[in-house]
């Protein structure tokens, strides 16, 4: 519960403002199915959400994966053959 709470404390400080989008409807449908969202406006602010918690998670799943390399406990098979830009 207090990570809803969090979330929409967050929302109601944050500066809402007007867009006007082109957006794919059916899309907009699935995620507001997948969502279960009551608004297309709510589906958008879940997804917008949804995208940065996933973000979070990524940062955290990296560093933790770093720091077993950096103990020689994990081999990365799987590492960049070119370095990222």
């Amino acid at each position: 519960m207090a990570l809803a709470r969090t979330k929409r404390t967050a929302r109601a400080r944050s500066t809402l403002r007007r867009k006007n989008l082109i957006l794919d409807q059916a899309k907009i449908d699935r995620a507001k199915r997948n969502l279960r969202a009551a608004t297309e406006t709510d589906t958008i602010h879940r997804a917008l959400d949804a995208v940065n918690d996933l973000a979070s998670f990524q940062r955290e799943v990296d560093a933790g994966l770093d720091a077993l390399l950096g103990r020689g406990g994990f081999a990365d098979y799987f590492a960049a053959t070119e370095p990222a830009p």
